[in-house]
């Protein structure tokens, strides 16, 4: 068994210390390093070989060595230092953004189209470029010289559109075309250079993975994988976790990023644990402001229960030293949370889940940079910003939705090909299928599940081919007119008039056979004009339609629910309302019963290597913290056909939980809970 699948508890002490003044890094001591580590009570550790700066903090042959070290190998000592502790050491690489390399040589400098070569201090280095390649692969073999259990390769992303003559020449060698000029998703040349972007980057990822592993047999690798939530800009596609043995990453957006976020993760990986970084302060921008206790312990639960290893970071401070104070405080988190890490260590848990969430990375595009030349494109910021676009704000919204009807699910992604356990799919706006992915939906719907889609889900192939209509039309029982609405419209359901904003959506004609149950109302007046209007402050219904904008088809022994718009993506009381109701009415609801189990509980369940045992996860994460007790809870909720539980044990404290089954529903009652807990149901005494 290798270290990643018994390793629920890790760490990373960010180094990103320049050399510019002689005190920097003076005072590091690796075996001060290895106590702090000890301290906290960690299993892992991951150690730095190279930062952002260049820096390596080892003897390099090809780069550039910390100066502040004098040729001491601080690398190789902590290493050893660790494992002599028995703390399994994992090197951390820094690409692309490798400001010595791209310094030293220009001519492996990635450029936009103005010819700009970084981003505020970050300066780049383009993987299209063979000779800066090969210099990448010479560092990866120092690195994996030393006895490090694996290696995480940082930045491996796109943090700009890069025009330099590696990738024009490149491009053109694959495609026999120049790097359009104008970004336009409608128009498959742009389209096809976007694929080209992400399939270069994710060829890149697996020559280093492919190296690594021909330097150091056995070693795990990964890649930086938080670019999966971050749109088409970073140019990351499921490649790149095709090239890494886990995924891993960190993230900044909160609570229900990071509910989401896990649970991506977890259909993105290779192997099981996947990995969720979550950093000690509110960001790496901000070096001492330490979130709470409350809130490290909330990050690390919510990942557990959602089977993943919590991932702690710190940073170091410019001379070398770390704040003992904090170790302390994180020693008595992870001790906290030790239960649930070693119930999961045993227990190997993976989620389970009868609804499942399309994510399609190559939809997450941004239709309101259509005609944008890429000489007027300005995008700043790398993986640790928050990027919106209309298909990741509608599934988070959708994400946030099931949190609060409590319904666990799981994410499907395009390298999803059995969808055997899900009875229902949501696919929000997924507009950039392959025909293998809209397949694999066809089938799952004439096999008996349910699906629903929304917007231009299935309008355009993956590379912006389109005959005008969805690939899925047939299943949805409508067709794309080849119309828009304006960025305000109207879902009019009943006697309701629910609006949506932000984006256009299609608007479609329903097939014979195809009921509709609402239709699309629009503004009187083009949107925002400033001359013509209905109401100075908004842009009210006014035009009544005869476009479908809620339908339900039966397709096979399926059927299809399709709304026209995102409005799954608002947070109003009234999107929210319709999105409740819409779900009830569809989905199969996990919790049949409930009293005093409030929408910030989220419930997951997961199935465990060890046969006839689930475990059922709660976690309590309030918009306020430290959380308020919850008190008189009661819940029922639905196990999976033919498990049966004798037992139901708390994992915090070993005990044994009353409980009461019946018609395959079990039923828990709590005088009081608070924060969270993992319950172990086996299927025998």
């Amino acid at each position: 068994m290798s270290w990643l699948e018994k390793c629920y508890s890790r760490m990373l002490i960010d180094n990103h210390i320049t050399d510019l003044n002689p005190r920097f890094m003076s005072r590091f001591d690796p075996a001060e390093y290895v106590r702090m580590l000890k301290l906290s009570g960690v299993e892992s550790s991951m150690v730095y070989a190279c930062d952002h700066n260049g820096n390596s903090y080892y003897p390099t042959k090809v780069g550039h060595m910390h100066a502040g070290l004098n040729g001491r190998d601080i690398f190789g000592e902590t290493v050893r230092g660790l494992a002599d502790a028995g703390i399994i050491p994992v090197a951390y690489h820094t690409i692309i953004h490798h400001n010595w390399s791209a310094k030293t040589h220009p001519q492996w400098q990635m450029r936009d189209r103005t010819g700009n070569n970084h981003g505020n201090r970050y300066y780049w280095s383009c993987p299209n470029n063979d000779e800066y390649v090969e210099f990448c692969c010479t560092e990866i073999s120092e690195i994996l010289a030393y006895p490090v259990a694996g290696i995480f390769i940082d930045m491996t992303f796109w943090p700009t559109v890069c025009c330099c003559d590696s990738c024009r020449a490149k491009f053109r060698a694959a495609t026999g075309a120049e790097i359009p000029e104008v970004i336009d998703w409608r128009d498959p040349a742009w389209v096809r250079f976007q694929r080209w972007r992400e399939d270069s980057m994710a060829e890149y990822a697996m020559k280093l993975t492919g190296h690594a592993r021909k330097a150091r047999p056995g070693v795990t690798v990964t890649h930086q994988f938080s670019p999966v939530l971050h749109g088409w800009f970073l140019g990351a596609s499921s490649g790149i976790a095709e090239a890494s043995d886990y995924t891993s990453g960190d993230f900044y957006g909160g609570r229900l990023q990071q509910r989401f976020g896990a649970k991506a993760f977890s259909a993105y990986t290779n192997m099981q644990p996947y990995e969720f970084m979550t950093s000690r302060c509110v960001s790496l921008h901000d070096h001492t402001s330490t979130k709470s206790d409350e809130e490290l312990y909330l990050h690390a639960a919510t990942t557990l229960a959602n089977g993943g290893a919590y991932f702690f970071i710190d940073a170091i401070n410019p001379d070398g030293t770390l704040n003992e104070h904090f170790y302390k405080r994180l020693g008595k988190i992870v001790r906290k949370l030790e239960p649930f890490r070693r119930a999961a260590a045993r227990l190997r848990p993976v989620l389970r889940a009868e609804v499942g969430l399309y994510y399609s990375m190559s939809s997450c595009v941004d239709e309101s940079k259509n005609r944008l030349p890429l000489l007027e494109l300005f995008e700043q910021g790398a993986n640790m910003d928050i990027r919106h676009n209309a298909v990741l704000d509608e599934v988070l919204g959708t994400a946030a939705l099931l949190n609060r009807l409590h319904v666990p699910y799981k994410v499907i992604t395009d390298r999803t090909s059995d969808y055997s356990g899900f009875k229902a799919i949501i696919v929000n706006h997924a507009a950039y299928l392959s025909p293998e992915e809209a397949e694999r939906l066809r089938r799952f719907v004439a096999t008996g599940g349910t699906l629903i889609a929304t917007g231009k889900t299935s309008l355009y192939d993956r590379f912006g081919n389109t005959d005008g209509d969805f690939q899925l039309a047939d299943v949805f029982g409508v067709s794309y007119t080849g119309k828009d609405t304006d960025k305000v419209c109207y879902l009019a359901a009943g006697d309701e008039l629910i609006s949506c904003s932000g984006t256009c959506y299609p608007l479609v004609e329903a097939h014979d056979g195809t009921r509709v149950d609402g239709t699309v109302t629009l503004p009187d007046f083009p949107v925002n004009d400033p001359e013509l209007y209905a109401s100075i402050h908004s842009n009210p219904p006014g035009v009544a339609t005869a476009y479908a904008g809620l339908t339900e088809h039966i397709y096979g022994s399926g059927r299809c629910v399709y709304l026209y718009s995102g409005l799954l993506a608002e947070r109003q009381y009234a999107q929210q309302s319709f999105g409740e109701t819409l779900f009830r009415r569809h989905l199969p609801m996990f919790v049949t019963a409930s009293r005093n189990l409030p929408a910030s509980v989220e419930l997951t369940l997961l199935e465990c290597a060890v046969p006839g045992t689930l475990l059922l996860g709660m976690v309590d994460y309030q918009e306020e913290l430290p959380n308020i007790t919850l008190a008189d809870v009661e819940l029922t909720v639905k196990l999976p056909e033919g498990f049966t539980p004798k037992r139901v044990r708390r994992t915090s404290d070993g005990k044994t939980v009353p409980f009461r089954f019946t018609g395959g529903e079990l039923a828990l009652t709590f005088d009081r809970f608070r924060d969270a807990e993992l319950f172990e149901l086996t299927m025998e005494e």
